[in-house]
């Protein structure tokens, strides 16, 4: 049967591209459906905010009129201009095994890219370092998080075959919670509480917890984040979605924040884990989706940590102490047994270190790769 790559335009081929994954994976034990309306509303380029800088295309591969392949070619000019280089990404690549598909899927987002001057492409990558980013390549046999990749091994042969290398990795740790808080880290919070101004405190209401603290928030992530590997600022449109999207519907007790006077200067966001919620909801909020969720949050053993910032000027004076001290007296209190990192920087070292006091154990790793475009 001939193979067909076209370019999802229209409403039908949209929702295409959207529902493959949930196709593909349908009976696989550690895939994480996510929630269809957010899938929906990431893609919508009335709904996302990313568009107002970013260029894309969606492709989709068809065989017989059945969709067996996606991907997605991706400029993000506020990059660019970070970046000072001419490179695309492509993203949220889904294919069947069949190396066929997948080179003709990459060679269409390459030549899309190709064909508006850029000179290298890197993926997989999302529209910002907030969607998700990399192949997994080790810990196929791991559950992942909601936020955490996941692909069967045959991906990276993908993408090698056709000459991509590594760019960089991020790592993911499982951590064990101990019997009580370690010793040392209870001793290190009180030596900086006495010598510093800085307090580590949790809001209590949802409601002030978005509107008084959300754009500090977002402040302090685009601070410290603002040198790393494929991030760009967040404007204020962004910040407001992603405050609406996330920050009122999270437990303020897993939300630690570190100010000095009235300024935030750093923070930790972390949930319960909802990895098997998400997969008993399959995609759906109703009719009974949001009831597993709402039961993941109250029984999950399990805390994922999501994001943890600290204004460069503050780094180096233990708010990191006293951020990872405070989620671990909440966390123990909370009966909670494990932590997942989620994705980190595989040379980040400055926020690996808020778990140097725990044991831990790397069990995932995602890549992403980059390749020079040719004419």
């Amino acid at each position: 049967m001939a193979l067909e790559i076209r370019p999802a335009r229209s409403k039908k081929d949209v929702r295409a591209f959207v529902k493959l994954p949930y196709e593909l994976y349908r009976n696989d034990p550690l895939w994480i459906p996510q929630l269809l309306m957010q899938e929906k509303a990431q893609f919508d380029r009335r709904k996302n905010p990313a568009f107002g800088y970013c260029e894309a295309e969606y492709f989709l591969a068809t065989r017989d009129g059945k969709t067996v392949g996606r991907t997605a070619a991706i400029i993000n000019n506020r990059y660019l201009e970070k970046l000072d280089r001419k490179c695309g990404r492509f993203g949220w690549f889904e294919c069947e095994d069949n190396p066929e598909t997948a080179d003709a899927l990459l060679s269409a987002a390459e030549n899309w890219l190709l064909e508006r001057g850029m000179e290298e492409i890197s993926g997989p990558m999302g529209f910002t370092d907030n969607d998700m980013i990399g192949f997994l390549v080790e810990g196929f046999d791991e559950l992942p998080t909601i936020a955490g990749s996941y692909n069967p091994p045959c991906y990276n042969d993908f993408v090698t075959r056709r000459g991509y290398e590594k760019e960089v990795d991020y790592v993911e740790f499982r951590l064990t919670a101990p019997e009580a808080v370690p010793e040392k880290a209870t001793r290190l919070a009180e030596i900086v509480k006495r010598r510093t101004s800085i307090r580590v405190f949790n809001e209590t209401s949802r409601r002030k917890l978005s509107r008084k603290w959300g754009h500090q928030v977002f402040d302090v992530l685009n601070a410290a984040y603002a040198e790393l590997h494929g991030t760009t600022l967040l404007d204020e449109k962004e910040i407001e979605y992603y405050i609406d999207t996330y920050l009122g519907h999270v437990d303020p007790e897993f939300i630690k924040l570190a100010a000095d006077g009235d300024r935030l200067v750093g923070f930790i966001i972390a949930m319960p884990n909802l990895s098997k919620a998400f997969q008993k909801a399959r995609g759906h909020l109703f009719p009974f989706g949001f009831i597993h969720i709402y039961r993941g949050m109250k029984q999950s053993k399990v805390l994922d940590f999501y994001l943890a910032g600290i204004r460069p000027e503050y780094r180096n004076k233990g708010v990191d102490v006293l951020l990872s001290y405070e989620m671990g007296v909440s966390a123990l209190r909370k009966g909670m047994e494990y932590g997942e990192s989620n994705r980190e920087l595989e040379d980040n070292v400055k926020i690996q270190a808020m778990w140097k006091l725990y044991e831990k154990r790397l069990h995932r790793r995602t890549r992403v790769y980059r390749k020079q475009l040719s004419q």
